[in-house]
């Protein structure tokens, strides 16, 4: 008996974390009934590529206020294979584009 409370109790607590990762996302997804610890293994690389795509354009910002003009192109493009979450790794298209520099 204490087995299925332990499994109820892990699956509450991640449902949990998935409607919270998702509602930060902004996503609708319906959460799976099964296999929900690899779905939020996704969730979380999802949230991962976000803040790294985030970076990627403060990080192109940042180089084109410390170098001298014309230095640091307009436009930057990249593809980057990340490992967000451990044995997940993605291929990653990034871009940023100055605004006004």
């Amino acid at each position: 008996m204490a087995n299925i409370d332990l499994a109820t109790g892990a699956s509450k607590s991640l449902k949990k974390t998935i409607d919270e990762v998702m509602n930060f996302l902004g996503n609708q997804e319906t959460q799976p009934t099964s296999g929900l610890r690899d779905f939020l293994n996704e969730k979380l690389a999802d949230l991962a590529e976000r803040w790294y795509r985030r970076g990627f354009n403060r990080g192109h910002r940042e180089s084109a206020q410390q170098l001298a003009k014309g230095k640091v192109p307009k436009i930057l493009t990249c593809d980057a294979t990340r490992e967000f979450f451990k044995g997940g790794k993605r291929k990653v298209n990034l871009k940023s584009t100055l605004k006004g520099e």
